[in-house]
């Protein structure tokens, strides 16, 4: 098998202005678009850990606090097929600039939020403009390099900046919640509005590469079911996974994706171009990504639960013992390009996956409510967060291998949107796992109790990561992947 890697690249023409072999790649505009990248992620998981603070001082109810959470990613993951269309038809830059502006308003909008309501809707408001900058951002990248060493270095920092973007949040969050809950969406504000300015003189202004407008039947049955599903996965641990409500908006969500499916076999204009569903890198690549998404935000909730509920630690203490595994992920992120390079991205991902099954579940064998933490939570989380550094830029190359300008945008919101669901799915799995077995346990209060249900969770995490596994395995066995898909 081929894997998706080439040994030649140069600068696209019109990427910046620049072409031919010796033009050099254009790294600057690279990371001004991982910076917002970076922005977007980090707020998807910087308010676990300010949840409290905020509940605290918004008088938020037990059963409405998930919101801070749940909406954000509801909006932002429901809607980036949406963006990623958008980005093809209406043009990246222009739309990469208008995501920023409502995503930078918005954040000031959470920062002076005095009721419960007004933070739930900027929130709202923050996911949609992050559903906006986020696919345009990433089809941007894809058009400042083509495929080869120097595209799979680029989606090496790419991945990086998002795996540690989704942990840096827990980490931060923590940090600012012990100030002031609202420096969490303060920090945005000076960011984007630098962003803003750099994004209008050095973007390449470019053309929109895909025609016919957005399929809006197609768009509303897309985001009707994510929405659905995202919803049933984050209230499913508080009314049962078995509950008539649970089960009717999965039965909802199933109806939506079957009228969708049908719309893009029929639409002139698919909302995803029906070429990425005949390239097994891209379907097979993105149901890793889910279940990798799953994995990320579901075990660094856990973590930080079982920290500070568990081990009764602070907001700053929680905080300070993620940052190994945090500094782990990043180096590992880095080192998986030569990796990726040395013996391919879909092998990459099948031996990072591998190494994550089995950390995660050395660390649920593990956790204890009173060993040291050096070893119950720092080395295990530490392993296992390398591995998932390394996996998510090997993703980032298997789903992009192949792609065309003109489907550029679509396949990344897709790329976005299997992560951004697996996101909001794998923290409302993960932690209701953990709940319900604390609850079914003959003593469900204490230390004890809370650390079995958190080593319960990880299992899952465990189980995940083997899923991941066996669907790399079937990547791998397709012979007609090819290093330009």
């Amino acid at each position: 098998m081929t894997d998706i890697a080439d040994t030649h690249l140069r600068a696209r023409p019109g990427a910046g202005g620049r072409e031919g072999p010796a033009a050099r790649p254009p790294w600057a505009v690279f990371f001004l678009l991982a910076v917002i990248q970076f922005m977007v992620i980090l707020d998807g998981s910087m308010v676990v850990s300010a949840i409290p603070s905020i509940q605290r001082d918004l008088d938020f109810s037990p059963s409405s606090i998930a919101w801070v959470l749940d909406a954000y990613m509801l909006a932002y993951g429901g809607f980036l097929l949406v963006g990623g269309k958008a980005a093809d038809s209406f043009g990246r830059r222009r739309l990469f600039c208008a995501g920023l502006v409502l995503f930078t308003v918005a954040s000031l909008a959470c920062a002076l939020s005095a009721d419960s309501w007004q933070l739930i809707a900027a929130r709202v408001a923050q996911g949609l403009g992050a559903a906006l900058v986020s696919p345009a951002a990433f089809a941007l990248v894809t058009d400042l390099f083509e495929e080869g060493p120097v595209r799979n270095r680029a989606m090496v920092l790419w991945g990086g900046m998002n795996g540690v973007g989704g942990a840096a949040g827990v980490l931060l969050g923590g940090l600012f919640s012990a100030v002031a809950w609202q420096l969490a969406f303060l920090i945005n504000i000076p960011v984007g509005a630098i962003v803003l300015l750099l994004a209008l003189r050095k973007l390449p202004k470019g053309r929109p590469t895909a025609t016919g407008g957005i399929d809006l039947t197609g768009a509303l049955a897309c985001t009707g079911g994510l929405t659905l599903v995202i919803y049933a996965a984050v209230r499913g641990g508080a009314q049962g996974w078995l509950a008539p409500t649970t089960l009717l908006e999965l039965g909802g969500a199933v109806v939506l994706f079957a009228a969708f499916a049908l719309r893009q076999r029929t639409a002139r204009t698919p909302l995803v171009p029906r070429v990425l569903f005949r390239m097994p890198n891209v379907v097979l690549g993105n149901a890793a990504n889910l279940l990798a998404g799953a994995i990320l935000l579901g075990g660094f909730t856990v973590a930080s639960l079982y920290l500070q509920q568990a081990r009764g630690l602070g907001p700053v203490p929680a905080a300070a013992l993620l940052v190994p595994p945090n500094v782990a992920a990043l180096v590992a992120s880095q080192l998986s390009g030569r990796l990726i390079t040395r013996i391919g991205a879909v092998t990459t991902l099948l031996v990072t996956l591998l190494v994550q099954a089995a950390a995660a579940a050395w660390w649920a064998l593990a956790l204890d409510a009173h060993a040291p933490l050096l070893t119950a939570f720092v080395l295990p989380s530490m392993v296992w967060c390398a591995a998932l550094g390394a996996a998510l830029p090997s993703l980032y190359v298997v789903c992009t291998g192949g792609l065309t300008e003109d489907v550029a945008g679509s396949a990344s919101g897709w790329v976005q949107t299997t992560m951004a669901a697996g996101n909001a799915i794998g923290a409302a799995v993960l932690t209701a796992v953990a709940a319900e077995h604390t609850a079914s346990l003959a003593s469900p209060t204490g230390a004890a109790a809370l650390t079995s249900g958190y080593a319960t969770a990880l299992w899952v995490a465990a189980g995940l990561a083997v899923a991941g596994t066996l669907l790399t395995v079937r990547l791998r066995l397709r012979r007609e992947v090819p290093a330009t898909a």
